[in-house]
């Protein structure tokens, strides 16, 4: 008889000084990376940046937080999905609230108005140095999944030209004795790259191994989930894509081209070429997805 396969979801520690790019430490820590996203759409960094009184202090306000007037918390409001107020009336055992750009002073200073309009600086600047702190964390993991596909580094740069953060602040309430259901979220992926998730003492998070099992992730206050979003995990929890689908998701819309627009789509191709070891029909196919005959500017692409 077969036996069930014993999991460990990756740890990787992030104190390590000698953790630089190009060194032995990073080259392996970019095949653990590379390993937790395709064995369990996740690894835990161990990252000891935050200081506890910081991690306290924010927890703590996040209590006042979630204590405002529902009508307050409803002010937050957002074209983007998932940026906006959520409560109990939509997900019952859910609420959450999110800052828009919280590793700037406009954005965290925006989002405090709206909550404490005579003013909260002790929550703005909490907020904004923890968003700071974890920027810095996901900047780094985002260069060894990069690394971890042989990309070059002008890709990873360009790609967090276009980065923008969100901090998003979740409550989860008990079960009441009528309730049947205990879960707060739905199995879901994150319309993200990647997400950074933190637990304060509460257990309840879970997440899925390639072979379908479900894994509790055990809080702690000096690491940090960091999870695979579906523009990594391609709409499938287990699973990232290879150098080409990375490139093409992170760098390439049908309804605008080459995003950051830095470069001419020959250009391209030519840095494709090298990097890659693709001739200009497989970038044109595979990356683009149209046939190649480049005739001048982003979309004029021979169909």
């Amino acid at each position: 008889m077969g036996s069930q396969m014993e999991h460990k979801i990756p740890v990787i520690d992030f104190t390590n000084e000698k953790l630089k790019p190009g060194t032995d430490d990073w080259v392996l820590a970019c095949k653990e990376v590379r390993y937790g996203f395709e064995e369990y759409g996740c690894f835990e960094a161990v990252y000891d940046k935050i200081p506890l009184e910081l991690h306290n202090s924010v927890f703590a306000q996040t209590e006042d937080l979630f204590d405002l007037p529902l009508e307050t918390k409803m002010q937050k409001t957002s074209e983007r999905p998932y940026h906006s107020y959520y409560g109990f009336s939509s997900l019952p055992l859910y609420e959450s609230l999110g800052i828009d750009h919280p590793t700037t002073l406009e954005g965290s200073q925006k989002f405090t108005n709206f909550m404490w309009p005579s003013g909260n600086d002790s929550f703005r600047e909490n907020a904004q140095s923890i968003s700071k702190q974890l920027a810095e964390l996901y900047e780094i993991a985002t260069r060894m999944v990069f690394d971890s596909y042989g990309l070059e580094s002008g890709l990873y740069e360009s790609n967090m030209a276009l980065t923008s953060y969100l901090l998003r602040f979740s409550k989860y309430r008990e079960r009441k004795a009528n309730e049947t259901s205990d879960i707060g979220l739905q199995s879901h992926i994150d319309r993200t790259f990647m997400s950074i998730v933190h637990q304060h003492q509460v257990e309840g998070l879970q997440v899925k191994s390639k072979d379908g099992q479900w894994l509790d992730v055990k809080p702690s206050p000096t690491s940090f989930l960091v999870l695979a979003g579906d523009v990594v995990g391609k709409k499938n929890m287990n699973r990232i894509p290879g150098p080409i689908s990375l490139v093409h998701d992170t760098h390439w819309t049908a309804e605008k081209g080459w995003v950051d627009g830095a470069k001419s789509p020959h250009e391209y191709i030519l840095d494709f070429q090298q990097e890659l070891e693709l001739s200009e029909t497989q970038i044109c196919e595979q990356i683009l997805g149209c046939r190649p005959g480049y005739v001048e500017g982003v979309r004029k692409w021979v169909k």
